[in-house]
């Protein structure tokens, strides 16, 4: 059995009311995720209790055709901050959540994502590949922050 892993990212993507609109859209409409180089399944934007199905379209889990079924739990729509936790579900090669808030400063006008997740190895493969897997894991999340900087 493996540890569970938990981490938080942060990062400044710009200043201003209008990147903050367009960041937290993106974010919910998935297109963070798809700019990200995942291919999304998915029924319309995040909701709780909706279900996403995130497939790499790149990198070792490409190859070997990853699957990740997740279910989001929680979505935020305040006036300075937006954002969505989802848990993996049967068949994901992780077991644990994600939480991905946008944050909009009111003094500063400065606008972050800040990326938070708890995760172990739910299958033998990602077990096996455990360094593998963990480095795809960080890859998608500066892929994530780069997708969210890119929507100025």
């Amino acid at each position: 059995m493996s540890r569970p892993r938990r981490f938080t990212r942060t990062a400044h993507l710009g200043v201003g009311a209008d990147l903050f609109e367009r960041a937290s859209r993106s974010l919910l409409n998935w297109d963070m995720h798809r700019g990200a180089g995942l291919v999304v399944v998915a029924n319309g934007p995040a909701t709780p209790g909706r279900t996403v199905t995130l497939r790499p379209r790149s990198g070792p889990a490409a190859w070997l055709r990853v699957s990740a079924p997740c279910q989001v739990t929680e979505v935020v729509d305040d006036d300075d901050a937006r954002g969505i936790t989802y848990r993996s579900l049967r068949g994901h090669p992780e077991r644990g959540w994600e939480s991905f808030v946008v944050t909009h400063g009111a003094a500063t006008g400065n606008v972050r994502l800040t990326i938070t997740a708890e995760s172990e190895h739910a299958s033998w493969f990602a077990r096996l590949g455990g360094p593998i897997a963990r480095a795809e894991q960080d890859r998608i999340t500066r892929r994530y922050i780069d997708a969210l900087a890119e929507v100025r």
